[in-house]
């Protein structure tokens, strides 16, 4: 009896002809996955270096989110701040609004206070203590007359503007008189924080008396 004692070709190992970084990312990718679940077969799961990775992992994500995300927009705050507060400064510094609105008054009350018995000056410290006095007192008093004066100063106001200025700049200069009288009204008429509690008395009802005394 012959045995045969020939060993079996062993099959030809398959080359690897991609040699590109993607494949290799792959095959590291398939191998680490494959290592996983062979661990999880075990007694010895989770592995040691999973929960150090995860964690570098995370501060990984954190970082890229923070120079990503977080770092460019705080960079464009700071920035869209310093230029608010920038012009906010220029604003500021810049009298010429105000100088839109007050000019035609003290034109006005100059060129209309002949015959009377006070100077236009007078008149003029006299109109602007009246509105500071009249937006004081609808601001922190909330006065119901001080409130009415104070909206009929801004519409004299408007009109002494709207009298004075002549041309093209007349609708221009009134209506920025408007807008700063409609920027201090916020304060002057605004409502109370306070909440108004209303109590509402129902009318009794005979049929629901008698079937609350029947129940006791």
């Amino acid at each position: 009896m012959s045995t045969d004692t020939t060993t079996p070709a062993r099959p030809a190992p398959i080359e690897d002809t991609d040699a590109s970084w993607p494949a290799m990312l792959n095959e590291w990718a398939g191998d680490l996955w494959r290592r996983l679940h062979r661990s999880r077969d075990s007694d010895d799961w989770p592995p040691e270096w999973l929960i150090p990775a995860a964690g570098a992992a995370g501060v990984l994500l954190v970082a890229l989110l923070l120079y990503g995300l977080v770092l460019p927009l705080l960079r464009w705050a700071g920035r869209l701040a310093i230029d608010t507060v920038d012009g906010g400064f220029d604003w500021l510094r810049d009298w010429n609004l105000t100088r839109i609105v007050l000019d035609p008054v003290r034109d006005y009350l100059t060129t209309h206070s002949a015959g009377l018995p006070i100077d236009a000056e007078t008149l003029w410290w006299t109109w602007c203590a009246a509105g500071v006095a009249l937006f004081l007192l609808a601001t922190f008093w909330r006065a119901v007359a001080a409130r009415l004066g104070w909206v009929l100063f801004g519409a004299a106001t408007t009109e002494m503007v709207w009298a004075t200025t002549t041309g093209p700049a007349r609708t221009t200069t009134a209506g920025i008189t408007v807008l700063w009288w409609i920027t201090l009204s916020l304060f002057a008429l605004r409502r109370p924080w306070t909440q108004q509690r209303v109590t509402v008395h129902l009318p009794e009802l005979p049929w629901l008396a008698g079937i609350l005394q029947r129940r006791e």
